[in-house]
């Protein structure tokens, strides 16, 4: 009767696993149709050659070294002669009273002046300060160079990380139906309780829900990507079979320290601010010192001739026409008047020197403000060159012990496997339980995922550890992609085989003499002793 119930509860619980498993497939389905299907799946190499294009961030890098490398011509133009020209035109009205008549005319001018530094320190400092404003701009630029390597190194290695641990998770949740399968058969059989179906199942969900996790992942990893390279990417390419990790070269630590210390983007960007501030605390300066300019000039004004109601002078000609007939009446003295008519040149050159005096004290607050400014960027330099020692040091560090961790992983990858075959083996002969073999699963695929991620962690330490010293190029870039392969070998995903229970063949055994002499001794050589009832 007890077995009975056994047998009606598995039966529903049976049912209700089904009906559960269907619900998530369900849901899984409607979670990757929802996941918009990339367009196609393209290698490390390529997509590097589409973000030089694409990327907004170095777009805009590549857009402030155009427009900051324009500093060094707008320093180097007031060391250049300034030459302006300025048009009169004028239309007059002039009334002489005491009887004569009002005139009107018109009067034009140009006048052309030319000025040429001679002695302007504060520009000089100018000019040295344009220089470094562009190599300001191509460092920068060379750090959004670096930094683009950097950012899709790590978003195509995070995205493959997901990808493997998506294919872990469904190869393991496969795995976990053939041993749920093997648990449910055998509580038929009456080989094993409920328990172990009821772990089995338990496994299985968790399966299934890693892998609703997982796809999610994927997918925020992959738009991430897309980010960067501005398409949509279905998969990315994995490491190759036996891929070697390379390991740091030189292989002193002080050394790669030294060289970020010195050679670090924001060391450099941070060099060219103090002496920046530097030139700035001159020019500061030299506002307290004269300058001198060559100043050229040429003018040219026409004035018409104040006739009686009309000048008649215009430009470029016809200069002291008044009116040709005085009215009638007019009297001599205006008439004259009317004949004038006037045309000035003027044409001068010379040496300006302007000396400043007193300018309420700002220049004396501009050399203050300088040099607290020019503190904060020797700060500001040593703060940069202490981050990049840091950086430099973590990244080498990184890449060292993950060499070593990759090869205990492997270790534990191999151990993790060893395992399992055993667990399963024991399973089949009755010393090992259902979930011996699930923890043993559960051993193996998380240590596939944890070796994955750290070779991906080593790769990328490797570009941070070049970025660091401003040695990351695009030939770092094919070296990694060599290492990379579209073909799948399985090792991630394949299943444990499950080992037959060998056979040990019947030999005929003869029983010791001993076995023989101990059984007659306890049949004849021993008796046992009377109760006292017998012995009454």
């Amino acid at each position: 009767m007890i077995r009975r119930r056994v047998q009606v509860l598995a039966a529903a619980l049976a049912f209700h696993c089904a009906f559960r498993g269907a619900l998530v497939a369900t849901s899984i389905a409607a979670l990757a149709a929802l996941i918009p299907l990339p367009a196609h799946a393209v290698g490390l190499s390529q997509l590097y050659d589409e973000a030089l294009s694409n990327d907004a961030q170095l777009q805009s890098a590549r857009a402030a070294l155009a427009a900051n490398s324009e500093a060094l011509p707008l320093a180097r133009a007031k060391l250049l002669p300034q030459v302006s020209a300025s048009l009169t035109a004028n239309r007059q009205n002039t009334d002489f009273g005491g009887g004569f008549p009002a005139s009107y005319g018109n009067s034009n001018g140009y006048t052309i002046s030319l000025t040429q530094p001679l002695i302007h320190v504060d520009s000089w400092y100018g000019y040295a300060q344009g220089k470094l404003a562009v190599d300001s701009a191509q460092a920068s630029f060379g750090e959004a160079r670096q930094d683009l390597i950097v950012r899709l190194g790590q978003a195509y290695f995070d995205a493959l990380a997901s990808q493997d641990s998506l294919a872990i998770v469904r190869s393991q949740k496969a795995s976990i139906a053939q041993q749920l399968e093997s648990a449910k058969h055998s509580f038929e059989v009456g080989n094993t309780t409920i328990t172990d179906t009821n772990e089995a199942q338990a496994k299985c969900d968790q399966a299934v829900s890693q892998e609703i996790a997982a796809q999610n992942d994927l997918a925020v990893k992959l738009a991430a990507l897309q980010q960067i390279v501005g398409h949509p990417v279905e998969r990315v390419d994995g490491l190759a079979a036996g891929a070697p990790l390379p390991p740091p070269v030189p292989a002193d630590i002080n050394l790669w320290v030294d060289a970020a210390s010195d050679a670090n983007y924001q060391v450099i960007l941070k060099q060219i601010a103090l002496d920046s501030a530097q030139r700035e605390t001159s020019k500061a300066k030299a506002g307290h010192l004269p300058t001198v300019d060559l100043v050229a000039s040429r003018s040219r004004s026409s004035l018409g001739a104040a006739g009686a109601g009309n000048f008649g002078g215009n430009f470029g000609g016809g200069f002291g026409s008044g009116a040709n007939t005085p009215a009638p009446g007019t009297p001599a003295l205006a008439a004259e008047l009317g004949n004038l008519g006037s045309s000035y040149t003027n044409s001068t050159i010379g040496v300006q020197v302007t000396i400043p005096i007193f300018a309420g004290g700002a220049t004396q607050s501009r050399v203050r403000q300088t040099l607290a400014l020019e503190d904060q960027a020797a700060a500001d330099l040593d703060t940069a060159r202490r981050n990049a020692a840091l950086s430099a040091r973590q990244a080498f560090l990184g890449v060292v012990s993950g060499l070593a961790q990759v090869r205990a992983l492997q270790t534990a990858e191999r151990s993790a496997n060893t395992s399992l075959e055993s667990n399963l083996l024991g399973y089949q002969v009755g010393v090992r339980i259902n979930i011996d073999v699930l923890n043993a699963q559960d051993q193996l695929f998380s240590a596939r995922r944890d070796l994955a991620k750290a070779r991906y962690d080593t790769l990328i330490n490797s570009l941070k550890l070049k970025a660091s010293t401003a040695n990351l190029t695009d030939q770092d870039v094919l070296q990694l992609s060599a290492l990379l392969s579209p073909l799948d070998d399985g090792s991630l995903t394949a299943l444990p085989q499950v080992p037959t229970v060998p056979t040990v063949p019947t030999v005929p055994t003869v029983p010791h003499p001993g076995v023989a002499a101990k059984g007659a001794a306890g049949k004849l050589g021993r008796r046992t002793m009377p109760n006292a009832a017998a012995a009454q």
